[in-house]
């Protein structure tokens, strides 16, 4: 039987364990959490249950700035009679203290908290190496105006952008073999900023992938009987037919996509250098965004191939993160 991803057709909200604990004549209400996954991260229950966070948090009280969260993991308890979202390092909302949360998933994402900017720093991510997706969120509560000792909602975000990329065979011929096929020309590696007041903000290395050998692609092999239908061009590390890549201008840049191709009777193969930013079409994207998907379709005719683009959802019955 084919393995198909779970669809996620609506978010699932997971509860909290928040407790209230009596201390003298006061009750102490513990910092909950619930968070919303789509089809992005997980695939099926199972998978939502083993995703853990990195969570973030301050509290202000009279002008004075504290850590209460500094990079806990935030896990699915399953142990808890009612299964919820939990964390070791149990913490109480403190009465008129205004309060900052911030959240990464996956958990090994390698980020800190910057005490001088305010925000969490992802340094040196790569992206097109077949990793997870890279997910943000963020969150406020100012208990000065509003005694709200209720759940925080941890509504995440995409903080990459996606590739896909179909080959069509419009040929009068059977496609036997595409190859070699690469992206490159594109700025790989970068650090991400947030905050907890949901501003984002990536700053890329100067360094853009040039080398066919160190790029996304591999040996993309069809069946026998040629190519019936679109091809997902898949990532060699990451059996999907989505890459992930940096939000960056692609407008007059050198990114290409270079594919080889061979059609049933030809003596040697085809070689395409296809230059993203500089498509002959009004609806090209001049760059591409966090949270964005954009998918190529590369027609293959007798003589030549023909690119399209355009912006899709990231995931089927688009949820918003």
């Amino acid at each position: 039987m084919r393995k198909v991803l779970t669809i996620v057709l609506a978010l699932l909200v997971l509860a909290s364990c928040e407790t209230a604990k009596p201390i003298g004549n006061d009750v102490l209400t513990e910092i909950g959490f619930a968070s919303q996954y789509g089809r992005a991260l997980i695939e099926g229950v199972e998978g939502l249950q083993q995703q853990e966070l990195k969570l973030f948090g301050t509290y202000t009280l009279d002008g004075n700035t504290a850590r209460i969260f500094d990079a806990e993991r935030l896990f699915y308890n399953t142990t808890a009679e009612t299964p919820c979202w939990d964390y070791d390092n149990t913490q109480y909302w403190i009465s008129k203290a205004s309060y900052n949360f911030c959240a990464v998933c996956p958990y090994e994402a390698p980020c800190t908290f910057s005490d001088a900017e305010g925000r969490v720093v992802l340094g040196n991510y790569e992206a097109t190496t077949g990793g997870p997706d890279l997910l943000y969120a963020s969150a406020q509560r100012d208990l000065a105006e509003n005694e709200d000792f209720s759940t925080v909602h941890l509504n995440f975000r995409h903080a990459c952008a996606a590739l896909q990329f179909n080959i069509i065979n419009a040929s009068n011929a059977t496609l036997i073999d595409v190859r070699n096929i690469r992206l490159v020309g594109l700025h790989n590696v970068g650090s991400f900023h947030f905050g907890a007041n949901g501003s984002a903000q990536w700053i890329l290395s100067e360094t853009v992938l040039n080398e066919l050998s160190q790029a996304f692609g591999g040996a993309c092999t069809l069946p026998d009987n040629g190519l019936p239908v679109n091809l997902d061009v898949r990532h060699p590390l990451y059996d999907v037919g989505t890459i992930l890549v940096l939000p960056q201008t692609i407008y007059k840049t050198d990114v290409t996509l270079h594919l080889e191709y061979k059609k049933q009777g030809d003596a040697e193969y085809a070689i395409r250098n296809i230059q993203l930013g500089r498509l002959a079409s009004s609806s090209v994207p001049t760059e591409w965004k966090s949270g964005e998907k954009y998918e190529y379709n590369l027609t293959i005719t007798d003589n030549t191939i023909t690119t399209e683009v355009r912006v899709v959802d990231w995931i089927d019955h688009y949820v918003d993160l």
